[in-house]
């Protein structure tokens, strides 16, 4: 059986979609687009499985001021069958980031995170 590319890019964006909105909704939500064999790697290594990931996306979470949802802008988004790219912006909480997923089956396997940040 072949699988049609348009059909997994289709995929992958509902993914990308859900895991841009889950932020408002908490950890458990956004976890749910991912499985204890996910990585998240970062200028500061790299973060695997669900109980590392609940933990970094907390403190995510935790750390933005609540101006920092409200200045989010997505500035692109590319999806190509199994993945995804964005870049967005939340001035002056952040001037530019960028992340990059490889989604499959309908699940975040491997994400990549890279931002400039003001303090």
């Amino acid at each position: 059986m072949t699988i049609d590319h348009s059909d997994v890019t289709s995929m992958s964006r509902k993914v990308l979609e859900h895991h841009m909105g889950a932020f408002a909704a908490g950890v458990d939500e956004v976890l749910a687009d991912y499985t204890d064999e996910s990585v998240v790697i970062t200028s500061k290594g790299a973060i695997r499985g669900l109980a590392e990931l609940r933990l970094f996306f907390q403190g995510f979470i935790d750390s933005a001021a609540p101006a920092f949802w409200d200045a989010y802008v997505l500035e692109s988004k590319v999806c190509d069958g199994e993945y995804a790219f964005i870049t967005w912006n939340a001035k002056p909480f952040v001037p530019f980031a960028t992340d990059t997923f490889l989604i499959r089956d309908g699940k975040i396997l491997m994400h990549t995170y890279a931002s400039v940040v003001v303090s």
